[in-house]
């Protein structure tokens, strides 16, 4: 009898040894590839998804493809990513694989726009709310010489809260492309503004400035940015150069403040990987895209203050939630012009009189205030700003009653 015990616990300890050697095997992979995913190593994932996938026979491995067909796209094998995902598309009702997969096709050697078109179609009919679809699709219809549809496209993908940056530098490219350079400047300005500063935003704001007969502004970018050695003569040959129509989309790299925090999430991968086994467990189906970013929240306008200072004069928004960075904007028009932008804001406590009202008191350097309230809860204020010579826009902190957003113009001596 007590053999018969003996064996039967024997037996226990022997799968529970089985089934625990086999978690920690299939931890050890989530471990691997949250380390590939951080570092961008897309030849590691390449490895790992298909060993994976070969494990995994003929039983359901769609999600498998799907990653292994991502990884083949970021690393700019597009054979591989299309020849990889094919057998998904024909009967899938997932949004993302023929997304991924109208990507695929759009960037092969030789890209058939249509076929992706019909794809990001067939995307947007199972989910009207996908933002990257919207935004490739006006991509595509440029390509395809269908601008009026490509601006549809681009303005849905952002209602969608698709990634701004690159719809407003789409937007701007194609503004460009129609000629239409007062609409691209305000929105490369956007992005200047935000500390995108790399050569895709300012060649091209440069040559709105230019098209716009605003050559001394021009000129002055160019000595700050350092572009050219000799920027009269650029500046004279780009007022004869007309819209070049093979136009690069969602070139802009993150403004080096970007840059720092990301290589500064890199170098804890190590630290990461050295936790218990257990830690990683908690999160390894978070996706790694996800992770990092900010979720939109709506939030109460508490009040709108405007102060002057020695140096500088602030306006204050003061808000009963923490706003995001992506939800706050300020943009530089013509002639010391700006536009303040809040999105998903309620106005709880106050009105549009009232923030007109509490920014005009600056008496000495605020002046033609006007603001507007979207139905889709964007505030919008501009302001025209008598003596500037620089400007910001930053959280400030949280106070006794909420969370402080400050704007300020730095006053020129």
């Amino acid at each position: 009898m007590k053999f018969k015990y003996l064996f039967i616990i024997t037996i226990f300890f022997i799968v529970s040894g089985c089934n625990n050697n086999a978690s920690k095997r299939d931890l050890d992979e989530e471990q691997k590839i949250y380390i590939n995913e951080t570092t961008k190593n897309y030849g590691g994932l390449i490895e790992l998804y298909k060993k994976r996938l070969k494990a995994s026979g003929s039983s359901d491995n769609s999600d498998t493809r799907f990653k292994l067909a991502q990884a083949y796209y970021l690393s700019e094998d597009f054979s591989s990513a299309k020849r990889t995902l094919s057998p998904l598309v024909d009967q899938t009702q997932d949004d993302n694989i023929l997304v991924l997969y109208g990507n695929i096709l759009s960037k092969t050697k030789s890209p058939n726009y249509n076929s992706a078109n019909e794809y990001l179609n067939r995307a947007l009919q199972i989910n009207p709310k996908n933002g990257e679809a919207y935004n490739l699709k006006g991509i595509i219809e440029i390509k395809l010489g269908k601008y009026d549809a490509a601006n549809y496209s681009f303005n849905k993908s952002r209602e969608m809260f698709y990634d701004e940056n690159k719809v407003l530098n789409n937007l701007a490219m194609l503004a460009i492309l129609g000629k239409d350079y007062r609409t691209a400047y305000d929105y490369l300005n956007i992005l200047y503004n935000k500390g995108y500063r790399n050569k895709t935003v300012l060649y091209n704001l440069i040559f709105t400035l230019v098209k716009l007969d605003k050559v001394q502004v021009a000129k002055e970018l160019c000595i700050q940015n350092k572009i050219s050695n000799q920027s009269t003569i650029l500046l004279e040959e780009l007022k004869r150069v007309e819209p070049n129509k093979s136009v690069n989309f969602n070139e802009i790299a993150p403004p080096p403040d970007e840059m720092k925090k990301a290589y500064s999430e890199e170098q804890k991968v190590n630290i990461i990987a050295k936790q218990p086994i257990q830690t990683i467990k908690k999160s390894k189906n978070i996706p790694i895209a996800k992770a990092n970013k900010s979720a939109i929240v709506y939030s109460n306008l508490i009040a709108v203050r405007s102060t002057e200072h020695k140096s500088f004069s602030r306006i204050t928004l003061e808000t009963k939630e923490k706003l995001n960075s992506s939800q706050y904007s300020l943009q530089k028009g013509l002639d010391n012009s700006f536009k303040i932008k809040l999105i998903k804001v309620n106005l709880s406590s106050t009105n549009i009189d009232q923030i007109i009202k509490s920014i005009k008191d600056s008496n000495r350097n605020f002046v033609n205030v006007t603001a507007e309230y979207s139905t889709n809860k964007t505030l919008t204020i501009n302001i025209k700003v008598k003596n500037v010579s620089n400007y910001k826009i930053l959280y400030l902190g949280k106070s006794k009653s909420g969370h402080r957003i400050s704007v300020d113009f730095y006053l020129a001596q």
